[in-house]
């Protein structure tokens, strides 16, 4: 993507974790979800995903002020069987029902073997990434998807129907990070709001715009929709996980649920999507150890095959991310200016600290 060089300052995830909170509590979320909220938020953005990191927070906190947003949802369990359970979210966020999902499959693995947990009446629950890597800390697989608002085709269609269906697996490993998949099945759209607002280009396989054509402009692509990547192997494989979050957690499809951010909305207004989360305990099917064996045999493999040309060495799923995350834990992380402009209007309006002001801000060298 050719983009402007964006003006960014240096600061600390932690202190930034604690202004990107205090906005939650005063639009009357809990400490302690607003906290959770936060860590998720922040998480992103030490991992370089910025598209769904602290600059999305003003459109959450909107989304509150105005209504559409439960600041306070009963998150509770309307179904269990076996190792299955339903979670409604009760028109909260999805960082609250996901963590609590992934909280409960846990503990169903543990005495199971396995788990899924299938969550409703959700909505964005940003980086997909954060939740099966809660399965690390108990030596446990994770894997969460999602629906949302429409805003890619179904391959065939001039119309969009669905939405990116993100995918996220996590794999502990014996040594070094873990192994880490987050990927979406196409172009991400906030990666062409990004470009639309500072001026770059996309490329031409991302989106169309609203006549069909393919286009590098991101503001006539925020008009259109995404296409899926490979074709109709990534269409198919929105659909079903479209079935997992829609039709299996009894929430919305993405079809129905409001495209009204899409669309270039300052507010995440409510979607009622779904989400679905899974756990899978190793040692129910076997050894532990020689599963952690056997991945660390196929890591080292991985990492040792011969590389092509230009190529310098050989990443493993999540390993940049991680080596990414500790780099700006240790040095500070950058935040575009444009963005905490951002969160210093929102928190004016919510009667919030201003952030700017609350931590410490650094010149990038």
């Amino acid at each position: 993507m050719n983009a402007p060089v964006v003006k960014k300052v240096l600061v600390d995830s932690l202190e930034l974790r604690g202004a990107v909170a205090a906005l939650f509590e005063a639009v009357g979320v809990s400490s302690t979800h607003a906290d959770e909220i936060a860590e998720v938020v922040v998480f992103a953005d030490m991992r370089g995903v910025e598209t769904h990191g602290v600059q999305f927070t003003p459109r959450y906190v909107r989304g509150i002020m105005r209504g559409h947003l439960n600041a306070t949802p009963n998150l509770r369990v309307v179904h269990r069987r076996g190792s299955t359970a339903v979670l409604d979210a009760d028109n909260g966020l999805g960082f609250l029902s996901t963590r609590r999902a992934m909280k409960e499959a846990i503990v169903i693995a543990t005495e199971m073997g396995s788990a899924s947990v299938a969550v409703r009446n959700s909505n964005h629950f940003g980086p997909a990434a954060f939740y099966p890597m809660m399965a690390l800390e108990s030596g446990m697989i994770g894997h969460v998807t999602t629906d949302g608002p429409p805003h890619t085709v179904v391959w065939g269609s001039k119309k969009p129907m669905l939405s990116n269906d993100p995918v996220a697996w996590a794999f502990p490993t014996p040594s070094g990070p873990p192994i880490v998949l987050d990927m979406a099945f196409t172009g991400v759209k906030e990666k062409i709001r990004l470009a639309a607002q500072r001026g770059g280009t996309i490329p031409a396989d991302w989106a169309v715009g609203p006549d069909g054509s393919p286009t590098t402009d991101p503001k006539v692509a925020l008009e259109g929709y995404l296409l899926p990547i490979a074709q109709h192997k990534g269409s198919g494989l929105i659909v079903t996980n479209e079935i997992l979050c829609g039709a299996l957690a009894g929430a919305l499809f993405s079809f129905e649920v409001s495209p009204a951010l899409v669309m270039g909305a300052d507010h995440h207004d409510s979607w009622k999507c779904g989400h679905f989360v899974q756990v899978l305990d190793p040692g129910a099917f076997g050894d532990r150890p020689t599963f952690m064996r056997r991945i660390g045999e196929l890591a080292t493999a991985l990492r040792g095959a011969p590389k092509a040309e230009g190529v310098s060495r050989i990443y493993l799923p999540g390993e940049m991310e991680a080596e990414l995350s500790a780099e700006r834990l240790k040095n500070g992380l950058p935040l575009a200016v444009t963005t905490l402009e951002a969160l210093d209007v929102v928190a004016r309006n919510a009667g919030a600290p201003v952030p700017s002001a609350t931590i410490k801000i650094r010149e990038m060298t």
